[in-house]
This record gives C-alpha cells, sequence and structure tokens, in this order.
C-alpha cells in the first residue's frame, strides 16, 4: 500500500501517530493524500463538519449547512480527479437549547442530497443520533477513477496553478467574527462552495496535470502539502496570486492577500503540471473559471528540506514561516 507524505504542522504530526502503519492487499494508495484509493479504481474520504469550529448556526441556514458539508467532502474527491458515485451521512443532532433555534435535520439532509446531486453522486445511507452538545455532521463520499491523480508528482521546473479567486470565504469569517455581516459574494464563496469535479476530470483528460490538491487550508499550507509529498521546494508569485476583487474592497490588498494565502476553504483547485501545456482560453470557456500561474517547482529548499515560499512584489524570495489553519496549532 501506497502512502504520501505529510507536511508540517501539529494537525498532521498526530495524523501521522494515528494512523501507524497498517496495510492492505486491496488499497492502492493509503493515508496522506486527500482520499484512499482502492485497487479497483474505488476512491474514498470522508469529511466531519463541526458547529462552532467548521460553522456556526447564526451565520447560515440549515439548508446551507448541508449543502457546505456535502461539499467539502465532494471536494476531495476532486483533488483526486475522481467521479462522485455516492455519498452517506452521519449528524449528531442537539436538542433545542436556551434560544437557539430548532435544528432541522430534513432541511440539512437536504442540502447534502443537492450538493451530491450537483456532481453526480446520491445519497446511499449515513447514521443518526442525539448529540449532547453541537451539531456534527459526517460524510462519506465515494467515487471512481482509472487515473487517480496524487500529491506527489510536482518535479522541478513545473508550474503550479489555481482554479478560481481566493480569499472569499475566509473573508468572510472574519467579518463575522468581527460582527458584520459579509456581502453576498463573500457569503457565498462560505456557504456554497463548489466541488471542482469537472474541472479536475478535464485536467486529466487533457493530460496536463502532475500533482493536484484541493484549497482547504489555504494556498500557503496546500502549497505546502504539494512540496511536503513531492520532496520538492515550491516558489509562490505573491503579485500572481488571484485574490477574489471583494475581498480587496473590504480589506484592502495586503490583508486580501494574506487572506488568500493562509484562510483556506476556498476549495479551488491547486494543480502542478508542466510549462506551457496549459490552455488558459480553452479550460476557461470549457468550465468557467479563471485560472492563473500562481508559481513555479524549483528543486528543495536550502538544506533538502520541502518548503514553501514566496517571491514578493520587490522581487525579494523568503520562506513561508505560516501554513494554513491547523487544528493542533497555536491557539
Amino acid at each position: 500500500m501506497k502512502r504520501v507524505k505529510l507536511g508540517k504542522g501539529g494537525e498532521f504530526d498526530l495524523i501521522r501517530r494515528l494512523v501507524g502503519n497498517d496495510d492492505g492487499a486491496d488499497i492502492a494508495l493509503g493515508p496522506g493524500d486527500d482520499a484512499a484509493v482502492l485497487r479497483d479504481g474505488w476512491v474514498v474520504t470522508t469529511d466531519l463538519s463541526v458547529e462552532d469550529v467548521h460553522f456556526r448556526r447564526k451565520w447560515l441556514n440549515d439548508e446551507e449547512i448541508g449543502w457546505r458539508a456535502g461539499a467539502v467532502a465532494l471536494s476531495d474527491l476532486a483533488a483526486m480527479a475522481a467521479t462522485p458515485v455516492a455519498v452517506l451521512v452521519s449528524m449528531a443532532v442537539p436538542r433545542p437549547a436556551g434560544g437557539d433555534r430548532a435544528l432541522d435535520p430534513e432541511a440539512v439532509q437536504r442540502g447534502v442530497r443537492a450538493a451530491a446531486f450537483s456532481v453526480g453522486a446520491t445519497v446511499v445511507g449515513g447514521d443518526l443520533t442525539r448529540s449532547p452538545g453541537p451539531l456534527v455532521i459526517d460524510v462519506v463520499a465515494l467515487g471512481r477513477t482509472a487515473w487517480p491523480v496524487q500529491r506527489d508528482g510536482a518535479e522541478d521546473g513545473d508550474d503550479v496553478w489555481v482554479t478560481g479567486p481566493l480569499g472569499a470565504s475566509a473573508a468572510a469569517v472574519a467579518i463575522w467574527e468581527s460582527g458584520g455581516e459579509p456581502g453576498p459574494e463573500l457569503r457565498a464563496a462560505y456557504a456554497h462552495p463548489e466541488p471542482r469535479v469537472s474541472a479536475a476530470c478535464g485536467l486529466v483528460e487533457q493530460e496536463v496535470v502532475d500533482a493536484l490538491i484541493d484549497l482547504s487550508d489555504g494556498l500557503a499550507g496546500d502549497a505546502g502539502h504539494l512540496a511536503a509529498a513531492s520532496g520538492v521546494a515550491i516558489v509562490l508569485d505573491e503579485e500572481a496570486i488571484p485574490v477574489a476583487e471583494a475581498v480587496v474592497s473590504a480589506f484592502g490588498l495586503e490583508r486580501a492577500r494574506d487572506l488568500a494565502l493562509h484562510g483556506g476553504e476556498d476549495y479551488e483547485l491547486c494543480f502542478v503540471t508542466d510549462p506551457g501545456v496549459v490552455d488558459v482560453s480553452y479550460f476557461e470557456k470549457k468550465y468557467g473559471l479563471r485560472l492563473a500561474k500562481v508559481g513555479t517547482v524549483e528543486g528543495l529548499a536550502v538544506g533538502g528540506e520541502p518548503a514553501v515560499r514566496i517571491r514578493r512584489a520587490d522581487g525579494t524570495v523568503e520562506e513561508l514561516q505560516r501554513g494554513g489553519f491547523d487544528h493542533w496549532g497555536p491557539s
């Protein structure tokens, strides 16, 4: 069973200890990537959404909570360029308490089902229980592919690309946490992420992708995962990062770039490919997604350690000391 090397951080240190060294004859790819791959082409992933960790009920209605929980799990299939087939949904539902509004599990399920349907998948089961605390949703997504794209295919000289503008979801959270209300574009980026399944499968069909990940932890963090898995250094170009215009309007360019780099939960694609092979106009016309080349793969960092560096607007290059969101990082 193949494993993919995980990047730095307290969360990933814990994952390394948790997964152990178990093996399985029918497993082609085990821990370390966005999903596990079985020998017959099945791709399997699971994703937890916990109230007050991943979302707050005062920010979203119940159907939006369900959509978001389903979409982020299905985004892991997009990260492997797998076609979604089925989804299982488990919910631990709290009783109403104090001034909280009553949660409607049927509305949550409708949201998950709508996200699954949007990429051709079907909800086939799950589990339901009461929770003494917050709402917890666990979504297992299953897909199939003959050519699962992994994180470990980046090589020296490759280009690094992303789909879509970045930073809008993190900007929405920042505004909510400061007591404000985000505008429609920022709110939609958080409440209604779209798994980029078609775009990922299209990259494979065009044979232009060597390594792939979805942007859940922020560009800096997820580029770090690609670097760690491939054993390379990645240099991001600060001025090339496609920051959402609504984020710049709300926060200014410097803060907007920080949110695009470190905020996370964009659920766009970040992929690595040979130089000069991406047909930007064709891709944008077919999938309606803006592409941006945001960096290059440039061998190993000093000392042989994988790393992510950034080329600033003045031409200086420095190593990024901060990645993306880490559940076990400093509070």
